[in-house]
């Protein structure tokens, strides 16, 4: 595998796994719901494996995040994801 071809199946996974979100979010049986929220978080497990492929390479560099913005945004996302969504 080189590069190129890793930074395409990369892009390619991501765009897998916000799909099958979005459609997990439109679907309107359980099953089907349940079924899409599978395949998404199976991409994202084989997107953050390839990515730790291209960081042991020397294909990909990530951004540190700065443990600040880490410990000022986890709780909020932790407290978003207890609270029902109001629309």
């Amino acid at each position: 595998m080189d590069k190129i071809v890793a930074t395409a199946c990369n892009d390619a996974l991501k765009a897998c796994a916000k799909g099958f979100a979005g459609s997990a979010v439109e679907a309107s049986t359980p099953e089907v719901r349940q079924a899409f929220l599978e395949m998404s978080q199976t991409a994202v497990r084989r997107q953050e494996q390839l990515t730790k492929l291209m960081e042991q390479r020397g294909w990909y560099t990530p951004v540190p995040a700065r443990q600040q913005d880490v410990q000022r945004l986890l709780p909020e996302l932790q407290d978003m994801a207890k609270t029902p969504a109001m629309v």
